[in-house]
């Protein structure tokens, strides 16, 4: 696991390289803290930092084949790095290190791009190919890894982080106003886009070849997710179960490679004991298990997370979040959360996790995470709520079913304030049920919906930035949503592909680094990804309940209150916080005259009246505010006046011009 870095750029010395890509390598020292490498040759510099997992001693980056044609430089593991050594070997590679960064190459060496569809695990690469005289860049199935790039003219620059990118050009921080709308929609920026107008991310399952002597860029996808469920299953359930028993089993083992200390994050919930469980049954002891807690008894899980280490006998630890002590150091927070992300990023859930994982790595160097459970096996209450939708449309109109929405508001004028919250809530949840699709997922859903859009901007800006929902995804999702697919598929498919690879894998990999801590996800392996995706939404959903083929695969080895246990999300007290610890902040970011929201782009009024409500507890603002502050957060350090890109303290503020007038000017050979 590391950070990966480099330039490529016809014509530049290696004088320029050199310092070039030891400032971007300086910028990702936090994710690899352990160890730096660099090559450079033929206008082509990569390097990386290191945080070493497998063959400590000996796998050093950059790594080359035997004639040094081909150099790597990687983030992240391969799992089945042992038995694609052994076939290599056996077809005449031979081998200096036992790394899997090795491996990458001698496989590249005679597969060339076509290597990538072997690899099983997380990756980010980069392959400088002397003899083709091309860049290859590629990032894992998932996108469990990131990968960012950026051209200027005939230079392209590549980077694990965008501030690698900006630590070798700054005049790259340039706000992208195009993409506010998706990040207001959404609560992050969908790839390939970024918050930088001209820095992109590399899609997941994706590589990217850079023929920089032709000025050529080429980017293609390795791997497709099919969508779609078994048009008529033909296994039965307890043939599933055991498949899937099979494939966790192999998936979690492969994931205990480590050359160093390794843990399991543990809230209590169904999908992290489940890899508890995996881990105890291929013989892992003790288990080193890491829980979140709070003193709020309706955040807290840690007693359910109890149950489970208690079960297994693992070694527990648990850190327990005050509120009061959070409260004072909020703002400090925030602002180190927007450096680690480099672009505004909406999901709250980012602080507990930046703080369980600077606990994990006080006693680890390698976690594995229950991530991805809900999304492939329908966890989550949105899915209850389709299957509710399907039922309440197929009642008859002549039933008087449009009018059933208003009787309830009628009905709710005459019940006390609890029956009138209630009845009002079934009238909102059937009025939505009557929504198209995709009004449903991405309308009812954003925290700015066009009512609030249209007023929060400024006239020009709303004009100017109001687009169709759609056109602001990747194609493959505005293809899925097109289709006549069923709307579970249908939001199986946008569960995986934008709330957990944009949101929730982004979230995990940023706050991890930042303390120098690798996550693994057992059921992220493509493999049981497609398995998963590929089963009927009945083995899924059954009746009212959630992820019943998982529960039924692993009921044999988890205590009963552990099954029993009903989903709790990751979520912090944002309402309040606004009200109290982030008060200020809020209020000097966002409020006060010559704040940092671009008054170009921003009503002014709009988002004090939103302020005020939320203060005075007249309504809960607080999705749309912590956006708003968020964003202010990233203006205000990577694009203010006299503000050059964050950089951390051990790096140091980058000069004005890295890539002077030489590269600029580079001629085309």
């Amino acid at each position: 696991m590391c950070g990966i870095a480099g330039v490529a750029s016809p014509g530049l010395p290696w004088s320029v390289i050199w310092p070039i890509v030891r400032r971007m390598t300086d910028a990702l020292v936090h994710r690899g803290p352990d160890d730096g490498g660099f090559s450079v040759s033929d206008s082509v510099g990569i390097g990386m930092r290191r945080l070493s997992i497998i063959d400590v001693d000996g796998g050093k980056q950059p790594v080359s084949n035997e004639d040094g044609f081909v150099q790597v430089v990687f983030n992240g593991e391969i799992y089945n790095y042992l038995e694609l050594r052994s076939d290599l070997q056996k077809r005449g590679h031979v081998f200096r290190t036992s790394s899997d960064t090795e491996v990458i190459a001698h496989l590249y060496e005679e597969k060339g791009t076509d290597a990538f569809s072997d690899l099983r695990g997380m990756f980010a690469i980069a392959v400088w190919d002397r003899r083709a005289r091309r860049l290859v860049l590629v990032r894992d199935r998932i996108g469990k890894k990131p990968l960012f790039y950026a051209r200027r003219g005939s230079t392209l620059l590549f980077g694990s982080e965008m501030k690698a990118i900006l630590a070798a050009d700054p005049t790259l921080a340039e706000p992208d106003a195009d993409a506010l709308a998706p990040y207001l929609q959404l609560g992050f920026v969908p790839e390939p886009r970024t918050m930088f107008r001209e820095i992109r991310k590399l899609p997941a399952a994706h590589w990217l070849a850079y023929r920089y002597e032709a000025n050529e860029v080429v980017v293609e996808p390795y791997w497709r997710l099919s969508v779609g469920e078994e048009e008529t299953p033909s296994r039965r359930s307890a043939e599933v179960v055991e498949e899937l028993d099979s494939l966790l089993a192999e998936s979690v083992r492969m994931r205990l490679i480590s050359d160093v200390p390794l843990g399991i994050f543990l809230s209590g919930g169904l999908d992290s004991s489940t890899i508890v469980a995996y881990a105890h049954k291929a013989g892992l002891r003790p288990i080193k298990t890491f829980t979140i807690g709070f003193d709020r008894p309706a955040w807290d899980e840690s007693r359910d997370a109890e149950v489970v280490a208690r079960h297994f006998r693992t070694d527990h630890h648990v850190l327990t979040l005050r509120e009061q002590d959070l409260e004072r150091r909020l703002a400090e927070t925030v602002l180190t959360l927007v450096r680690h992300f480099d672009e505004p990023f909406g999901d709250p859930s980012a602080l507990p996790t930046y703080y369980v994982s600077k606990l994990a790595r006080e006693h680890v160097t390698v976690i594995l995470s229950g991530d991805g459970g809900d999304e492939l096996f329908a966890g989550y209450s949105l899915y209850r709520g389709i299957r509710f939708a399907e039922h309440y449309r197929r009642m008859p109109r002549s039933l008087g079913r449009p009018h059933f929405p208003d009787l309830f508001e009628y009905i709710a004028h005459w019940l006390p304030p609890g029956g009138r919250y209630r009845a009002l809530r079934v009238a909102r949840v059937l009025r939505d049920s009557e929504l198209p699709f995709e009004a449903r997922y991405f309308v009812k859903g954003s925290p700015c919906r066009p009512d609030l859009f249209s007023q929060l901007l400024t006239r020009d800006a709303a004009i100017q930035l109001a687009r169709p929902e759609l056109s602001i995804l990747a194609d493959d999702v505005r293809a899925v949503l097109r289709s006549d697919l069923p709307e579970m598929s249908k939001a199986s498919y946008l569960g995986f592909r934008l709330a957990l690879v944009e949101d929730m894998l982004v979230k995990v990999d940023r706050m991890s680094m930042a303390h120098g801590l690798e996550v693994r996800s057992p059921f992220l392996d493509h493999r049981l990804v497609e398995f998963a995706m590929r089963l009927p939404s009945s083995m899924k959903l059954r009746g009212w309940q959630t992820k019943a083929i998982l529960r039924d695969t692993v009921r044999r080895y988890l205590p009963k209150a552990t099954m029993r246990k009903q989903k709790q999300g990751f979520a912090v007290p944002l309402r309040e916080w606004l009200r109290t610890g982030l008060y200020e902040m809020a209020g000097d970011f966002l409020e006060a005259e010559g704040g940092r929201l671009p008054a170009e782009l921003f009503n002014r009024a709009t988002v004090r009246r939103l302020l005020a409500d939320h203060r005075r507890g007249e309504a809960d603002h607080s999705s749309i505010i912590w956006l708003l502050l968020n964003y202010a957060a990233w203006r205000d350090s990577y694009c203010g006046a006299g503000h050059p890109p964050a950089t951390f303290p051990h790096v140091g503020t980058p000069p004005a011009t890295v890539l002077d007038d030489r590269m600029a000017r580079a001629p085309v050979q």
